[in-house]
């Protein structure tokens, strides 16, 4: 097979079944942060002994001690529970996309899902800031697994409009996801800050439809011309793929302030129950899958590059009516506005990097994606810490509004010069 300019055969096409299983499991694969999100607080109080008298937990806030913010026991739990698996995302997606594009994607995503359900549940046992920490860390292996399985599958089976379509449902399917496990977890967390973690148990369910629905090899690959050497382009063209690669990283980070801070937040602005802190997330979260069934209709009118300029000036307007709130209804209505950002974000950069890169290369391409949106997520919390101000609560939500309402004119601009160039509006 001659490597140059690829498509998929489109006679190829996935069973309904198949297609169920891919967002089924991209829906479980965001279970990693909203089901624990809401019992963050309660875990910080179980747990603020253990980081006096822990060896491993001493030796983790002596070495993040060196970060903004005089880093305590709420962020190491944030920490833990939020950066640890985006950090061996980050580490693993581009290995594991290399393994779907060698090995194939059922293997791939089915091996996940098992590894999943045991890492996750995991942490319901958890008796230590080390066996939580082990735990997260696998968690974030299998979700780079299924992340990337799943997305690199749509690539095999899907060109153009219909892509993009079905881009615009996975998209719906992480945010309804989120939603369910936001509130799940929110009302677990009421019992006890482990009940939670019993919901990664969602993994084994989906297994079976894996190992039935999906075939072993991967979408036949036709070359449709022979370039030479000096006309042929790289499998990852290096400049549109980093224009991807750092508008995920931003779009994903600002998202998970959202994550990270809320619950905090709301109860400390407002003394909101653990079932409230989940449902002010998943308000934002259930805007997001209604406007991602959409998504295909903003990329026929905008380029990717002004689609994110839409994004962050809806979470950017969104933030600061969080910041002004002067009840709990008015951080819903913020959430709501935020919310139709963040639908698009994931379809977006998913669309983009499978309209750039070649086939043969697919999986490892949206491994890369997949590193730089898990790096949001991983630095998000060390860049939040120096806004947080216990004595305004709201200081850090008018901060990160701010900066993302200047992203926004910067990418409404960026779209208006050069957008075009590496942000075309078809494949």
């Amino acid at each position: 097979m001659s490597e140059g300019t690829l498509e998929t055969d489109p006679k190829l096409k996935l069973s309904r079944h198949g297609l169920f299983v891919i967002l089924a499991a991209t829906a479980v694969a965001l279970l990693a942060t909203p089901l624990a999100s809401p019992a963050m607080p309660e875990i910080a109080r179980v747990f603020a002994q253990n980081a006096q008298n822990e060896p491993f937990a001493r030796a983790i806030l002596n070495a993040i001690s060196i970060l903004p913010g005089n880093p305590d026991v709420i962020f190491l739990v944030k920490f833990i529970l939020l950066s640890i698996p985006a950090l061996f995302i980050i580490v693993s997606a581009p290995i594991v996309g290399w393994l779907s594009d060698n090995v194939g994607r059922k293997s791939l995503l089915n091996g996940s899902l098992l590894i999943f359900g045991i890492s996750g549940v995991s942490g319901y046992f958890a008796d230590s800031f080390l066996f939580m920490f082990v735990g997260r860390a696998i968690l974030g292996v299998t979700i780079a697994g299924i992340k990337t399985a799943t997305v690199a599958m749509v690539g095999d089976y899907y060109q153009g409009a219909e892509r993009n379509k079905v881009v615009g449902w996975q998209g719906t399917a992480m945010k309804i996801g989120a939603v369910i496990f936001l509130l799940l977890g929110g009302y677990m967390a009421n019992f006890s800050w482990q009940m939670p973690f019993l919901g990664y148990l969602l993994g084994f369910l989906i297994l079976p439809s894996g190992l039935i629905a999906l075939s072993e090899s991967l979408p036949a690959i036709k070359a449709i011309s022979e370039p030479t050497s000096s006309t042929s382009l790289p499998a990852v063209p290096f400049w549109p793929s980093t224009y991807v690669f750092i508008s995920a990283f931003l779009a994903s980070g600002l998202f998970f302030v959202t994550l990270v801070q809320l619950p905090f937040y709301l109860a400390n602005a407002f003394d909101a129950t653990p079932f409230e802190m989940g449902a002010g997330v998943a308000v934002g979260n259930a805007v997001g899958a209604l406007i991602s069934l959409v998504y295909y209709q903003f990329k026929r009118r905008m380029n990717y590059v002004a689609i994110y300029a839409f994004i962050f000036l809806s979470m950017g307007l969104g933030y600061f009516v969080v910041a002004w709130a002067s009840s709990y209804a008015t951080v819903l209505l913020g959430m709501i506005l935020a919310g139709l950002g963040f639908g698009l974000y994931v379809p977006n950069h998913s669309s983009w990097i499978l309209s750039i890169v070649s086939p043969m290369r697919r999986g490892f391409g949206v491994g890369l994606v997949t590193t730089a949106m898990f790096a949001g997520q991983f630095f998000s919390p060390i860049i939040v810490q120096p806004f947080v101000d216990p004595s305004n609560p709201s200081a850090v939500w008018s901060t990160i509004g701010a900066f993302l309402l200047t992203l926004a004119v910067l990418y409404t601009v960026l779209a208006r010069l050069g957008g075009h160039s590496v942000a075309p509006q078809s494949d």
